[in-house]
């Protein structure tokens, strides 16, 4: 998977890169082929919204998915995480879908079930 990253009005700091590598690392469990990971921070500075000062836009481009996630946040490291929880659930969906879920046996457990594995 390639990493890119990059800011507009914004210095990208090595911490920030590191923490970027590591939460990408997350990604990679969900079996879904990805290509490139685009990691965009915009810096706006408006004095009267200091609660939205980072916008962080990720975009997931692979075989067949295209993916993206926006969130916004004090910092750049806050805007990163909530949008990296959000790509995680599209991917989790992606996944799932591309399952075969035909003939699969349901796993649910009756209440008596449940007292034996208890052992109540």
């Amino acid at each position: 998977m390639e990493i890119v990253i990059h800011g507009r009005h914004a210095d990208i700091q090595e911490d920030f890169k590191n923490h970027v590598l590591k939460q990408s690392a997350r990604l990679e469990k969900f079996g879904v082929k990805i290509a490139l990971l685009d990691v965009e921070v915009i810096h706006r500075e408006n004095k009267r919204q200091k609660k939205v000062e980072y916008l962080v836009e990720l975009t997931i481009k692979g075989a067949g998915t295209n993916l993206r996630s926006k969130s916004e946040g004090p910092n750049m490291d806050s805007a990163l995480d909530h949008a990296m929880k959000r790509l995680e659930e599209q991917l989790r969906r992606t996944a799932d879908r591309r399952r075969y879920h035909r003939h699969r046996v349901d796993s649910v457990l009756s209440a008596a079930d449940v007292s034996k594995l208890k052992g109540i």
